[in-house]
């Protein structure tokens, strides 16, 4: 989880200097909420490019890689994310390595529920599954993070391990009742049968939900301004298209648009229950919340009755 982090005006000046190579006055430091694993600042400043977006860490080491996955998406993709404009892993001049990123206009598509209206909502949703489905057109050989060659595992089998994998960090915390615990790797073990469901290999978002989106105001109503916190991996498409719809961040607009190029395979109605399985597993683990348990268990029951 994320540590709390206090940046200073003097020490977002240092950081500014070192990536433009001239001295400028920080105006304002802003926290933004959102982030959960990093400290995220909205920087205002005296130049052109003001305000640009700081998500930083303590110690050394923090950057590089999202550095590399905007820049991966922006030079292969139109899918919409913020340019990344430095990153600084040495924690050398402030006690904190950073990326500094543009600043996407409006707000995140969660706080922007409060104005937006049905016709905002329907535009939206058309926009994103544009950006989404041209994003899907997007394949390779294997499945696996664009930094490297990926490996011939099957899906089934490498999303298989992955959900054994967030169980035990589920399991862990004792949150668990002792039949959903009797039940989960049960089903675990039948996720490569079930998603059988063949595809290449698609770049995905990977996290596509409400605080990563954002949404601006423009003339005709709520537009969509691009993606925040992208992973840049190949996976199932299904994948993207489940996380999509376990916190309804998408509705009816969004599936009408998207399938006009993309067409679901039978049967994603249920495979995309596994996949809301995991999303629930790493909640429980990550939150330790009654809501993510509550469901969770209920999930595993309704598999349950479905396939054991």
């Amino acid at each position: 989880m994320m540590q709390k982090v206090k940046f200073t005006r003097s020490e977002a000046e240092v950081a500014l200097r070192r990536w433009l190579g001239e001295e400028v006055r920080c105006t304002e430091v802003r926290p933004l909420t959102g982030g959960y694993v990093n400290a995220v600042f909205e920087i205002h400043f005296q130049h052109s490019l003001s305000p640009v977006v700081f998500k930083m860490a303590h110690g050394p080491g923090f950057g590089e890689g999202e550095y590399a996955i905007l820049d991966f998406y922006r030079r292969n993709t139109s899918f919409p994310v913020p340019e990344p404009y430095f990153c600084d892993t040495s924690a050398s001049e402030v006690p904190f390595s950073y990326l500094i990123m543009q600043r996407l206009p409006g707000e995140n598509m969660g706080r922007a529920e409060r104005w937006m209206g049905t016709p905002d909502r329907v535009r939206v949703e058309r926009e994103m599954a544009e950006a989404v489905a041209e994003l899907h057109t997007h394949k390779r050989d294997r499945f696996g993070s664009f930094r490297d060659e990926g490996t011939d595992e099957p899906w089934g089998e490498r999303f298989r391990r992955s959900v054994l994998s967030e169980y035990e960090k589920a399991e862990a915390t004792g949150l668990l009742s002792p039949d959903v615990k009797a039940k989960i790797p049960r089903l675990i073990d039948l996720i490569p049968e079930v998603l059988e469901a063949p595809a290449e290999p698609t770049l995905v978002h990977g996290d596509l939900w409400a605080a990563n989106i954002m949404v601006d105001k423009g003339a005709e109503g709520a537009e969509l301004s691009g993606f925040l916190d992208a992973r840049g991996i190949y996976a199932h498409p299904e994948f993207e298209l489940a996380y999509l719809e376990i916190w309804n961040t998408v509705g009816r607009t969004f599936f009408e648009v998207y399938t006009w190029t993309h067409p679901l395979m039978e049967g994603y109605e249920v495979r995309r229950l596994f996949y809301w399985l995991n999303t629930l597993l790493i909640h429980v683990h990550y939150f330790r919340e009654r809501y993510y348990v509550s469901a969770t268990e209920d999930l595993t029951r309704r598999l349950a009755r479905m396939f054991l």
